[in-house]
């Protein structure tokens, strides 16, 4: 399965997703949109990558990290570590504020594993 399929199949399973990005070393390499354009966040998304790293890497002290998750005024960003044939990337998924947040944190868990 191709990253922008997967990106596809994440985004219909809700409909307050309003996108998924799969990105590696900082760039988006497979997407999704529901409409329109969105901003580039290429900057924020290596950092987050550094910072889940730190996370994975102090897991047996804090336990495996599940996802990250920014609030926003306008949307919310959740990011999930993937592993795709031994690469490292992020899944960014982006949700339309408000939403039922156990609803998609549950779906998006299940998929993702």
């Amino acid at each position: 399965m191709d990253g922008t399929h997967l990106c596809k199949e994440i985004t219909n399973l809700h409909d307050d997703i309003v996108s998924a990005e799969i990105v590696e070393k900082g760039v988006t390499i497979a997407s999704h949109i529901k409409s329109g354009t969105l901003p580039k966040l290429e900057r924020l998304f290596a950092q987050t990558e550094l910072y889940m790293s730190i996370l994975q890497a102090n897991a047996e002290h804090l336990g495996r990290p599940h996802y990250l998750l920014t609030h926003n005024d306008n949307t919310d960003l959740f990011f999930f570590s993937i592993v795709v044939n031994g690469r490292k990337m992020i899944l960014v998924v982006r949700i339309s504020v408000p939403y039922a947040y156990e609803e998609i944190v549950n779906k998006m868990r299940e998929y993702v594993g």
